[in-house]
């Protein structure tokens, strides 16, 4: 019978979502509700994920999301992670777990613990450079076939001009990782780059461009507008798949958010993520 759940994971994976291995779920609410527009908005927990070199911008800060992905009740995605100030720059660890799960067997997980370490590069009146790096530990387990490990770096830069624009750039699994011991598969490595700009106060447009190494070029596009200091709204577009978004960050009182955000598929059912976030 687990063998027989086993094949039926297999086939959910490839035949439903056609995902890598530790592929790009969109652990960040904000991210998802910008279509993913983030390398160089990259100013929150989360952003060991996308871009390490924001962890200077979010000082001491605590969250986490959760989501099942594409609205099915079999998959999850759930993210936790903190972020805070040393004399030696900011830190961050985080946690993500990507799960299949069928009649209460987890079939297959997907886990990614992850450290992270960012600094200031130079800093003065017209401009300031953050340069930072991330350490994941992947783990790949299947019900009743074990576990497979890999490490894999990421490394970023977020340079502020003038305060109203951020360029951002961000390399995943610079080393190559593999993961699997007689079938070896290489986890997906990826380049971006994005910028963003604040065209008037509490506005903010970001747009990047992501490309796997070996595949294809993803366009995002977002934009935030802070439409009450207890209020944002978000949306975005993006295509490979042409999708949009929206959602919206609700700061009832000081030191507490609560991120909701939509996403579309050109196939697939939308995704709705739902996260907290302290600071």
């Amino acid at each position: 019978m687990k063998k027989i759940l086993l094949i039926i994971s297999f086939l959910l994976i490839t035949s439903f979502y056609l995902f890598a291995l530790f592929d790009d779920y969109e652990p960040s609410v904000r991210a998802r509700s910008m279509a993913g527009a983030y390398t160089a908005t990259s100013d929150s927990y989360d952003g060991i994920f996308y871009n390490p070199a924001g962890i200077s911008l979010a000082g001491n800060q605590y969250g986490g999301a959760y989501t099942k992905l594409y609205g099915n009740s079999f998959t999850a995605l759930t993210t936790v992670g903190g972020t805070i100030k040393t004399k030696i720059g900011s830190v961050a660890l985080g946690f993500q777990d990507m799960s299949v799960e069928y009649q209460d067997i987890n079939l297959m997980g997907e886990r990614t613990f992850s450290i992270g370490h960012s600094v200031c590069l130079t800093k003065d009146v017209n401009s300031e450079v953050y340069f930072g790096w991330a350490g994941n530990i992947y783990n790949l387990s299947f019900d009743e076939m074990g576990n497979q490990n890999s490490f894999g770096v990421n490394a970023g830069i977020i340079a502020i001009l003038h305060s109203r624009t951020r360029l951002g750039f961000n390399v995943t699994n610079i080393n190559k990782p593999k993961i699997g011991s007689e079938n070896e598969h290489q986890l997906p490595q990826r380049l971006a780059a994005g910028i963003s700009y604040v065209p008037y106060q509490g506005v903010t447009t970001a747009f990047d461009i992501k490309k796997d190494w070996h595949g294809d070029t993803e366009y995002r596009a977002g934009i935030e507008v802070e439409v009450h200091p207890m209020l944002l709204l978000r949306t975005g577009v993006r295509n490979n798949p042409a999708s949009y978004s929206f959602g919206f960050g609700i700061k009832p009182y000081k030191g507490f958010e609560l991120d909701y955000a939509m996403s579309t598929h050109s196939v697939l059912n939308p995704t709705h993520h739902i996260g907290v976030k302290l600071f």
